[in-house]
């Protein structure tokens, strides 16, 4: 599904903006908020779920399955619920929307846990 592909990339080209922001551009706001560590986390996982989407997309496009859609869209909006908020947080110590950093921690696992279990139900051609 070239949603998927497109987020994956685009997430990907995100987390490769905030690592150069983070260690140049927003090093001295970080260390002052004390949010380095948040940003690095968000920085990584973003890029790992960055390739995970790529992935559901190659995957989907391969072997058209519902599954695979759900692990992109839980992808997605585990990516935005959670890195998301840790931005927030290491960049302004915003805590508005804290609680739902959790939730989108959970939708990042189910995502990985739907995809896993989907790849053992694809029949071998």
């Amino acid at each position: 599904m070239k949603v998927f592909i497109f987020s994956g990339g685009l997430v990907c080209f995100l987390a490769v903006v905030a690592g150069a922001l983070g260690s140049h551009a927003l090093k001295d706001l970080l260390a002052r908020t004390g949010g380095t560590a948040n940003f690095d986390l968000a920085t990584s996982y973003m890029f790992y779920h960055g390739l995970g989407l790529l992935a559901v997309g190659l995957l989907n496009g391969r072997h058209p399955v519902l599954f695979f859609q759900y692990a992109g869209w839980l992808f997605l909006f585990g990516t935005v619920l959670f890195q998301g908020n840790l931005y927030l947080i290491a960049l302004g110590n915003i805590r508005t929307f804290q609680v739902l950093t959790p939730v989108g921690g959970i939708f990042l696992m189910l995502g990985w846990l739907v995809l896993a279990f989907q790849v053992l139900w694809i029949k071998p051609n």
